[in-house]
């Protein structure tokens, strides 16, 4: 019998026969159909001979000299179960099977050897331990990616009552939690207590479903701090498709969450004085103006600038205008709202929006603005005094419309006098 390629069958063979023409005849029909073969004249030279060279099949006679195929068998089983053990044996030796019953004897050849039947016998065996290697493969290669995920990810299984029932090392060397604190324990327990409910239920649907989620979550270290963790969670299902488990794979990612945040208050946030810039100012005054659209709210927009700021600059020096600067700020962001939106336009030029505010609240709070500046008294510099524009929303505003309304009406507050209020 061949393999499906045409060629020998990808086994190797031990032969023990003590009865030479028999031997040789069956070594003949092995040797066109199996890739090595080694013959032993008696059991304690094939015992020998399978421990050199472990074969994948075993054929031997149960009588023969110094030591038996029986005995041989059962040291070969002792040593390797799962090798394949095929007696040759004649109507007479029936007082055997029990014997080899006990040993695990796999299969049985009647004497004289049939070759067609051996043939059956050697293409089953052949087939069985090309699947065997086979599942032997892909379990290693299991295995292998199991220790790959395990070294570089984190990784925790739940049932389907989200009890934890597995977590790997690298969990527990992010989390700080030991296997003891957390199995058995609902998943939800390391979760943040203030993510998002909307997160929550978008991915319980999802797994729910027997879909994978996929999206970064935030957890609890048992030292109380945050960390992040971009996880996939894959929902395992038995063979009538319910859902058994859920498996979540993922990583820290923690630092990349934080450098995200510090980059984004970076671009959004103007370095001297820690309030919005202009760039990030522009994109929250188009989504206020939305929003007042639809609900039909007041909005209010209040421009102003430091007046003869320059002089601040040229008699004291920029660090003393710089100081200047974070005063001021400092200043108005005790009389504003924690709504308003408080950003610096440019240079000495500070817009502050103002929601669900009507023109003549705006108006008395820039004129407040305007008197608190005054009557403050700034380290090194002394006094200084400030021009204000104000707007209000109107029904087809645009941002560009709605900024250059109150420009204007600062230009106005500053032709007119300066430290002064002017609408627009």
């Amino acid at each position: 019998m061949e393999d499906a390629t045409g060629g020998k069958l990808d086994i190797t063979v031990l032969y023990a026969e003590d009865e030479l023409p028999a031997r040789d005849k069956i070594a003949r029909i092995l040797r066109r159909q199996v890739r090595d073969l080694h013959l032993a004249n008696n059991g304690r030279e094939g015992f020998e001979l399978f421990m050199r060279h472990r074969p994948d099949v075993v054929i031997t006679d149960i009588r023969m000299p110094l030591m038996n195929g029986l005995e041989m068998a059962e040291k070969i089983k002792a040593v390797d179960r799962k090798t394949p053990v095929v007696i040759t044996t004649a109507h007479s030796e029936t007082d055997f099977f029990q014997k080899s019953i006990e040993i695990g004897i796999d299969r049985y050849l009647l004497k004289p050897v049939d070759a067609f039947k051996l043939q059956e016998i050697l293409g089953e065996l052949a087939n069985n331990i090309r699947m065997e290697r086979a599942l032997r493969e892909q379990t290693r290669l299991l295995e292998e990616y199991k220790r790959a995920v395990d070294e570089s990810n984190i990784v925790c299984k739940t049932d389907n009552q989200d009890r934890i029932i597995y977590l790997n090392d690298e969990f527990c060397k992010v989390s700080g939690y030991t296997k003891t604190d957390l199995l058995g324990k609902p998943h939800e327990i390391i979760l943040h207590p203030k993510t998002q409910e909307s997160l929550l239920k978008e991915l319980q649907h999802t797994i729910l479903s027997k879909k994978i989620w996929k999206g970064i979550l935030e957890y609890t270290r048992k030292s109380s701090n945050i960390y992040y963790a971009d996880v996939t969670i894959v929902p395992l299902l038995d063979l009538e498709n319910n859902i058994i488990e859920f498996i979540y794979i993922g990583h820290d990612v923690t630092e990349l969450v934080d450098l995200t945040k510090w980059l984004k208050q970076l671009s959004s946030t103007d370095s001297l004085t820690q309030i919005y810039n202009r760039m990030a100012f522009n994109d929250i005054i188009e989504t206020e103006l939305n929003r007042t659209k639809r609900y039909k709210t007041d909005l209010s927009l209040i421009m102003f600038d430091i007046d003869h700021f320059k002089n601040v600059n040229d008699t004291y020096g920029h660090m003393t205008g710089d100081n200047v600067l974070r005063s001021l700020v400092d200043l108005v962001k005790q009389k504003i709202r924690t709504v308003d939106i408080f950003a610096r336009w440019g240079g000495e030029e500070f817009m502050l929006l103002t929601p669900e505010t009507s023109p003549e609240a705006a108006y008395d709070l820039a004129e407040r603005l305007r008197i608190a500046i005054e009557e403050h008294l700034f380290a090194s510099a002394g006094k200084v005094t400030a021009s204000f524009g104000v707007a209000s929303f109107k029904g087809d505003d645009s941002p560009d419309i709605l900024t250059k309304r109150v420009d204007q009406a600062l230009y106005r507050a500053k032709e007119g006098g300066r430290n002064r209020v002017e609408t627009g």
